[in-house]
Protein backbone atom coordinates (compact mmCIF):
# COMPACT_ATOMS: atom_id res chain seq x y z
CA UNK A 1 0.00 0.00 0.00
CA UNK A 2 1.37 3.31 -0.87
CA UNK A 3 1.21 7.00 0.61
CA UNK A 4 -1.02 8.08 -1.87
CA UNK A 5 -3.41 4.97 -0.94
CA UNK A 6 -3.10 5.78 2.85
CA UNK A 7 -3.84 9.44 2.54
CA UNK A 8 -6.55 9.12 -0.02
CA UNK A 9 -8.36 6.55 2.70
CA UNK A 10 -7.52 9.52 5.33
CA UNK A 11 -9.04 11.98 3.26
CA UNK A 12 -12.30 9.90 2.58
CA UNK A 13 -12.70 9.54 6.04
CA UNK A 14 -12.03 12.91 7.31
CA UNK A 15 -14.87 13.60 4.40
CA UNK A 16 -17.24 11.28 5.89
CA UNK A 17 -16.78 12.42 9.17
CA UNK A 18 -17.51 15.81 8.05
CA UNK A 19 -20.36 14.82 5.93
CA UNK A 20 -21.86 13.55 9.34
CA UNK A 21 -21.17 16.87 11.13
CA UNK A 22 -23.07 18.91 8.58
CA UNK A 23 -25.89 16.56 8.68
CA UNK A 24 -25.75 16.97 12.19
CA UNK A 25 -25.55 20.45 12.37
CA UNK A 26 -28.47 20.98 9.44
CA UNK A 27 -31.04 19.15 11.79
CA UNK A 28 -30.30 20.90 14.63
CA UNK A 29 -30.91 23.97 12.21
CA UNK A 30 -34.27 22.66 10.41
CA UNK A 31 -35.18 21.84 14.43
CA UNK A 32 -34.57 25.36 15.84
CA UNK A 33 -35.89 27.11 13.13
CA UNK A 34 -39.33 25.15 13.39
CA UNK A 35 -39.40 25.90 17.03
CA UNK A 36 -39.43 29.29 16.81
CA UNK A 37 -41.76 29.21 13.53
CA UNK A 38 -43.83 27.48 15.73
CA UNK A 39 -43.36 30.04 19.05
CA UNK A 40 -44.62 33.04 16.40
CA UNK A 41 -47.67 30.66 15.18
CA UNK A 42 -48.92 29.77 18.67
CA UNK A 43 -47.93 32.12 20.96
CA UNK A 44 -47.43 36.07 21.86
CA UNK A 45 -44.56 36.51 23.80
CA UNK A 46 -47.04 37.67 27.06
CA UNK A 47 -48.68 34.69 26.89
CA UNK A 48 -45.33 32.66 27.22
CA UNK A 49 -44.12 34.28 29.89
CA UNK A 50 -47.26 34.19 31.57
CA UNK A 51 -47.44 30.12 31.17
CA UNK A 52 -43.63 30.24 32.16
CA UNK A 53 -44.60 31.87 35.49
CA UNK A 54 -47.60 29.25 35.87
CA UNK A 55 -45.44 26.75 35.35
CA UNK A 56 -42.55 27.76 37.98
CA UNK A 57 -45.43 28.24 40.79
CA UNK A 58 -46.70 24.82 39.62
CA UNK A 59 -43.13 23.40 39.85
CA UNK A 60 -43.73 21.70 36.52
CA UNK A 61 -42.15 22.99 33.61
CA UNK A 62 -43.54 21.81 29.68
CA UNK A 63 -40.91 20.48 27.46
CA UNK A 64 -40.65 22.84 24.08
CA UNK A 65 -41.70 19.20 22.11
CA UNK A 66 -41.58 19.87 17.88
CA UNK A 67 -42.74 17.25 15.22
CA UNK A 68 -40.88 17.49 12.13
CA UNK A 69 -42.69 15.31 8.76
CA UNK A 70 -39.90 13.47 6.93
CA UNK A 71 -42.15 11.78 4.34
CA UNK A 72 -42.79 8.38 5.64
CA UNK A 73 -41.51 9.26 8.87
CA UNK A 74 -41.52 11.69 12.06
CA UNK A 75 -39.00 13.58 13.84
CA UNK A 76 -40.10 14.39 17.39
CA UNK A 77 -37.56 16.68 19.16
CA UNK A 78 -38.09 17.36 22.81
CA UNK A 79 -35.94 20.13 24.69
CA UNK A 80 -35.21 17.75 28.25
CA UNK A 81 -32.43 20.85 29.03
CA UNK A 82 -30.93 20.15 32.28
CA UNK A 83 -32.94 16.75 32.66
CA UNK A 84 -30.94 13.56 34.68
CA UNK A 85 -31.01 11.34 31.41
CA UNK A 86 -31.37 8.22 33.64
CA UNK A 87 -35.15 9.58 34.72
CA UNK A 88 -36.45 10.32 30.80
CA UNK A 89 -39.66 8.32 30.74
CA UNK A 90 -41.68 8.50 27.07
CA UNK A 91 -45.32 7.13 26.30
CA UNK A 92 -45.43 6.91 22.45
CA UNK A 93 -48.91 5.92 21.04
CA UNK A 94 -50.09 6.04 17.44
CA UNK A 95 -51.30 9.69 18.41
CA UNK A 96 -49.92 11.19 21.24
CA UNK A 97 -46.36 11.77 22.47
CA UNK A 98 -45.94 11.68 26.75
CA UNK A 99 -42.40 13.13 27.70
CA UNK A 100 -41.38 13.26 31.71
CA UNK A 101 -38.36 13.64 33.11
CA UNK A 102 -36.74 14.73 36.19
CA UNK A 103 -34.78 18.09 36.73
CA UNK A 104 -30.80 17.85 37.86
CA UNK A 105 -30.68 20.36 40.88
CA UNK A 106 -27.63 21.34 39.63
CA UNK A 107 -29.12 22.51 36.67
CA UNK A 108 -31.72 24.47 38.71
CA UNK A 109 -28.81 26.47 40.24
CA UNK A 110 -26.94 27.10 37.52
CA UNK A 111 -30.30 28.91 35.91
CA UNK A 112 -31.74 30.57 39.06
CA UNK A 113 -28.39 30.96 40.74
CA UNK A 114 -29.24 31.87 44.07
CA UNK A 115 -32.38 31.63 44.00
CA UNK A 116 -32.65 28.16 43.20
CA UNK A 117 -33.68 27.14 46.91
CA UNK A 118 -36.79 29.13 46.20
CA UNK A 119 -37.96 27.78 42.86
CA UNK A 120 -39.85 24.15 43.37
CA UNK A 121 -39.41 23.11 39.64
CA UNK A 122 -38.54 19.72 40.01
CA UNK A 123 -39.66 18.09 36.58
CA UNK A 124 -40.41 18.56 32.79
CA UNK A 125 -43.82 16.87 31.75
CA UNK A 126 -46.02 17.18 28.96
CA UNK A 127 -47.31 15.80 25.59
CA UNK A 128 -48.52 16.24 21.97
CA UNK A 129 -50.92 15.41 19.39
CA UNK A 130 -48.89 14.19 16.62
CA UNK A 131 -49.86 15.41 13.08
CA UNK A 132 -50.29 11.66 11.70
CA UNK A 133 -50.59 8.01 13.22
CA UNK A 134 -46.91 6.34 13.61
CA UNK A 135 -46.25 2.70 14.49
CA UNK A 136 -44.42 3.19 17.90
CA UNK A 137 -43.15 -0.03 17.56
CA UNK A 138 -40.30 1.45 15.01
CA UNK A 139 -39.18 4.36 17.38
CA UNK A 140 -35.66 4.79 17.72
CA UNK A 141 -34.43 7.46 19.96
CA UNK A 142 -31.72 9.35 21.18
CA UNK A 143 -30.92 12.08 23.87
CA UNK A 144 -27.41 14.13 23.35
CA UNK A 145 -27.34 17.94 25.12
CA UNK A 146 -30.75 17.43 27.24
CA UNK A 147 -32.76 17.21 23.47
CA UNK A 148 -34.52 13.64 22.83
CA UNK A 149 -34.68 12.97 19.14
CA UNK A 150 -37.29 10.18 18.30
CA UNK A 151 -37.48 9.11 14.70
CA UNK A 152 -40.74 7.11 14.07
CA UNK A 153 -42.35 6.02 11.17
CA UNK A 154 -45.98 6.73 10.06
CA UNK A 155 -48.35 3.92 10.64
CA UNK A 156 -48.98 2.01 7.30
CA UNK A 157 -53.02 3.22 6.24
Amino acid sequence: MSYDDIFERMRKRALRIMRDIMSDFDEMEAWMRSMVDDLEDEMRPEQLFEERLKELRSGVLSPLISVHDRGDHLVIVVDLSGSDPRTVDVRLTRDRIAVRAQIRSEALRKAYGQVSWAMKVSYYSGEQALPEPVDPRTAKSELKGGVLIITVRKASS
